[in-house]
């Protein structure tokens, strides 16, 4: 049984313990614990899921290097990025060639904020930050454009404050081989590869996500081996949207 401690503000605390309870073999405690869940870096030897890594200056997480600390990048870990993915590693895709990206909320927040998540999806897709990095910033809207090293580009059009009652949030990948393609404001997922075009139906759910990627960083615990997310990841995805923002 490993213990989580949540050094959380309550409304990022809930979602986790719920997401916790679904799993096996795992308890929160208010005491130390085998493990932590925090926003907060270096107060803890222990095992740690950083929350949020993105509000972390990239600095402080550079002298982290070789702290046991797993970012916590929720995107890789959505109902809706998983099939995308699963086709893109299993090779169904071909050389990824083209992503692109809508994410579209009414929020009032500031759109290089939601651009963190998306950028990364594009590093771990084409595997490598982009060599060439272009971005149009305007009040309550951005446009990413991404180069890569193979000829691969990435198209992210990220907008906030937007009318309307819903968000809406689509994906493309486009492979020398098929294409994946998610669309969560109808939960559909459209794959085409050369057995010809299959579609996937997933519930979108933010709590899934995170029970996936408790599951990954209960895993790395208990099999003492490296994380599928790094530090090293975060600070790439900041550095993008940095540039790309000109922030």
């Amino acid at each position: 049984m490993i213990q989580i401690k949540l050094d959380l503000e309550p409304e990022r605390q809930a979602p986790y313990a719920a997401a916790l309870a679904r799993l096996r073999d795992v308890e929160v405690t208010t005491g130390r614990g085998h493990a932590l869940i925090t926003t907060k870096v270096g107060e803890s030897s222990l095992p740690t899921l950083l929350d949020q890594p993105e509000i972390t200056p990239p600095e402080l997480l550079s002298s982290l290097a070789g702290a046991s600390i797993m970012p916590a990048h929720p995107w890789r870990f959505s109902p809706s990025i998983h099939p995308v993915e699963e086709s893109r590693s299993s090779g169904q895709l071909g050389e990824a060639g083209l992503l692109r990206v809508h994410h579209w909320l009414i929020a009032n927040t500031a759109p290089e904020h939601i651009a963190f998540s998306q950028v990364d999806l594009a590093h771990w897709f084409f595997g490598a930050p982009p060599t060439h990095t272009h971005g149009l910033s305007r009040a309550n809207y951005l446009q990413v454009h991404l180069g890569f090293a193979k000829g691969g580009m990435a198209l992210l059009d990220l907008a906030t404050n937007r009318p309307g009652p819903d968000n809406y949030y689509s994906l493309h990948l486009i492979g020398s081989r098929g294409a994946a393609y998610s669309d969560d404001h109808r939960n559909a997922h459209l794959l085409f590869g050369e057995e010809g075009p299959r579609a996937l139906i997933h519930q979108e759910n933010q709590l899934l996500a995170m029970q996936t990627m408790l599951t990954e960083f209960l895993a790395g615990i208990r099999e003492e081996r490296p994380w599928s997310v790094r530090l090293q990841d975060t600070i790439d995805a900041l550095a993008t949207v940095k540039e790309a923002a000109h922030v």
